[in-house]
């Protein structure tokens, strides 16, 4: 029987199983941290045999665990027909268990006295084994009263079991997460010699002069030279493209051509050290060349992620195109067809690539800012006929809207940044060049970062948390949690102001489902980024600008 079923429609409670797991999936963190606290770090740290092997274990499988609910998200919400019982899953209305919460709660004190039990200074008359094992006890006993406190238990186990075999899939993957970092260390000495001598390979015949000690693995010339260290060997970015192009593969396992499409694993993870090895190689050359700054703080932090970048766009296009590979009568190469995901997130995406590029090619300030402004307008521009069919109408709330956010964007600020003035490079060019930079970073603040990120966060991530189908999806009907998971979005895509960053997204997600209307959002973003910009100027105050 199906207990879902047994609920009426309208006595179930809007706070669905997904959002009751992410609640409990905080809390867990926050006990987490707090459960720390009880151990003594520094004993745990320096334990050996039994104790060491358990502080080993316990980092595995706080790996294993976290690992796990992120394949289970994954792959739960990647099909239709796993996560749509997911979302109407949901006990019944107002449900919360006191009696279960208060017994998760108690357990979850005796978890910290049982932690300080472990790595104790004095001897503890409590055997280490059974300190273990009570600890054990308690911890899954605590889980499952904090299940029960969010929802009837029986519910829970009958969406588990609804998930059927992807439990083993996110499994293996968690599996494979969680040995692939103390496995892959193992491997950093012999993957940066391998790159130490495939830099050298490309540079002999570029610079005659340059220099390769493979005892240090220093190589460069006189003017400019590079460590090659263990965490320079690449390693990182072919974790990365290995988890990408498997996810790819599976995603769209129906439409490939399988055992060929394996082929592209190997393929990706060989381009990426090949990739790796020109980084390295340009590096030296960049900085033999007479660009020292530009080579340290530009295009070494940026080039990796623009290679990743490059890797996984191109093996995206390239498997979707080819008919070797795809057996999808919808393949890239056999027609156009107009993409409404691509609308709503290209200008991001073009500013976001060219903040790398221009990241890159600049050293400690970045001068080449403007190239994010020309990117976003191209796009624009070859997205016209698209864009213009949204409804951009606006009326006096949004920027109402804006000069609120703006009020608590400079009181954040106030509180969560030091003074910054104006960059020491920037107030050094000559005045030309300062107020050309200058105006070109206001009109990127102004006119198309918020049209860029009101386009993306609430085009589509708010409507795409709502619907697969977001394109057909008003902004009123949009629901409060997914109005708030892209807030939240929002506002960790800003970094240190991340708490006002998910206050305005609130803030003009909530002006567009109020209104029906995207052209309020962007109008409201506009106002406060336009008055954020005229205080900076004005002050002479650039933080949070």
């Amino acid at each position: 029987m199906n207990l879902s079923s047994t609920v009426d429609e309208n006595a179930r409670s809007k706070l669905g199983l997904p959002a009751r797991a992410a609640i409990l999936g905080v809390l867990f963190f926050i006990e987490k941290i707090f459960l720390t606290r009880f151990v003594d770090v520094a004993r745990a740290d320096a334990a050996l045999g039994v104790g060491g092997a358990l502080r080993v274990t316990q980092h595995f499988g706080f790996r294993f665990i976290v690992a796990l609910v992120a394949a289970m998200t994954v792959f739960a919400f990647a099909s239709e027909k796993r996560w749509k019982p997911l979302m109407r899953a949901a006990p019944p209305r107002g449900y919360l268990s006191p009696g279960w919460a208060a017994a998760h709660l108690a357990l979850v004190a005796c978890l910290g006295w049982l932690g300080s039990q472990l790595f104790p200074a004095i001897p503890s008359s409590i055997p280490f084994a059974v300190v273990v094992c009570l600890w054990l006890i308690c911890g899954v006993a605590a889980f499952f009263c904090a299940l029960a406190a969010m929802g009837p238990l029986p519910l829970w186990l009958n969406r588990a079991r609804t998930l059927g075999n992807t439990w083993l899939y996110a499994a293996a993957a968690a599996l494979a997460a969680a040995l692939a970092i103390p496995l892959s260390q193992e491997y950093w000495w012999s993957t940066a010699a391998a790159t130490f001598h495939l830099v050298s390979f490309i540079l002999a015949p570029m610079l005659p002069g340059v220099t390769a000690d493979p005892t240090t693995r220093v190589i460069g010339t006189q003017r400019f030279a590079v460590a090659i260290l263990d965490y320079c060997s690449g390693i990182e970015g072919m974790s990365l493209i290995l988890v990408f192009t498997i996810a790819w593969l599976w995603y769209f396992r129906k439409e490939y051509r399988f055992p060929r499409a394996l082929l592209v694993i190997p393929l990706s993870v060989a381009l990426m050290f090949g990739l790796n090895a020109i980084r390295l190689a340009v590096l030296v050359l960049i900085g033999n060349a007479g660009y020292p700054e530009v080579a340290e703080f530009g295009f070494h932090s940026q080039a990796g992620w623009i290679a990743f970048n490059v890797v996984a766009v191109g093996i995206a296009f390239w498997t979707r195109s080819s008919r070797w590979l795809n057996q999808s009568d919808t393949s890239l190469g056999d027609k156009q067809f107009e993409n409404p995901t691509a609308v709503f997130l290209m200008p991001l995406i073009a500013i976001l690539a060219a903040g790398m590029l221009s990241h890159a090619l600049s050293g400690r300030f970045e001068w080449f800012y403007p190239v994010r402004l020309l990117a976003c307008l191209v796009t624009i521009v070859a997205y016209r006929k698209s864009l213009a069919a949204l409804d951009w109408r606006w009326s006096w709330r949004g920027p109402l809207i804006g000069v609120g956010v703006f009020l608590v964007w400079i009181v954040a600020v106030r509180f969560l940044m030091p003074d910054a003035g104006v960059p020491e490079p920037l107030a050094a060019a000559p005045q030309w060049l300062r107020w050309s930079w200058i105006v070109c970073r206001v009109a990127g603040a102004v006119l198309t970062v918020p049209l860029a990120e009101e386009l993306a966060y609430r085009g589509f991530i708010m409507r795409r948390l709502q619907s697969r189908e977001f394109d057909a999806v008003a902004y009123e009907r949009v629901g409060w949690l997914a109005l708030g998971a892209s807030s939240v979005i929002f506002g960790v895509a800003h970094g240190a102001l991340w708490l006002p960053g998910i206050v305005a997204g609130f803030a003009y997600g909530w002006i567009v489902k109020r209104r029906g209307q995207l052209g309020e959002a962007v109008t409201a973003h506009m106002t406060t980024n336009l008055l954020v910009a005229l205080m900076a100027l004005g002050s002479g105050n650039w933080a949070g600008f």
